[in-house]
């Protein structure tokens, strides 16, 4: 458990470091910041009705019996289980806030609207997109789902102006998936050990 207890706090600095470059980043390139994070009501209700398309995605590909997404969901809980079956779901909510608040500052807030300088919106809006799901690419359908997803976080950014709304879907997606993937590990351990 102290092994899985280093991973998750390791991963959550991990994911705060990636904010501090992209926080760096934007400083760097001179890209507006600030009032991109402005918490305002209207962030908070775009926040919630973003969420909607990003709950359906996680209870399809937590259900679904095609094959790449049954795969893809054994492939990530196993690898979740190894990482993280001991981590209280308060460290479980910081890695995801940290993911959140990290990867949409370094995604949605330098990587985007830098390709967005260089190409247009639509070219940034798909090379930060495909960005993410490079990063993200544990098999090939992870790829296309994570590019999808970093698409999705890519337009609400763009709509709304703002980096809030993608941070607060990004952050509550993953601390979703991260709970129910570890309640699947543990169901599963338990199934095992009453047959065995």
């Amino acid at each position: 458990m102290k092994i899985q207890q280093n991973v998750a706090g390791m991963a959550t600095a991990f994911e705060a470091g990636l904010g501090v470059l992209g926080i760096l980043l934007c400083w760097w390139f001179e890209i507006p910041l600030r009032e991109r994070l402005a918490v305002s009501w209207d962030a908070a209700g775009r926040s919630v009705v973003a969420m909607i398309p990003m709950a359906v995605l996680l209870v399809v590909a937590m259900r679904s019996s095609w094959r790449p997404l049954a795969e893809l969901r054994r492939h990530v809980a196993a690898m979740v289980g190894a990482c993280f079956r001991g981590a209280a779901v308060w460290e479980l909510a910081l890695l995801s806030l940290a993911a959140g608040l990290g990867e949409e500052l370094l995604f949605r807030g330098v990587l985007q609207p830098l390709a967005e300088r260089w190409w247009g919106p639509v070219i940034g809006l798909a090379v930060a997109s495909l960005l993410f799901g490079a990063v993200h690419a544990a098999s090939v359908t992870y790829f296309v789902l994570a590019t999808g997803v970093g698409a999705y976080l890519g337009w609400l950014a763009q709509a709304s102006g703002e980096l809030v709304t993608p941070i607060v879907v990004h952050a509550v997606y993953d601390f979703a998936a991260l709970v129910w993937l570890l309640r699947v590990v543990r169901d599963d351990a338990g199934r095992d050990e009453a047959v065995g």
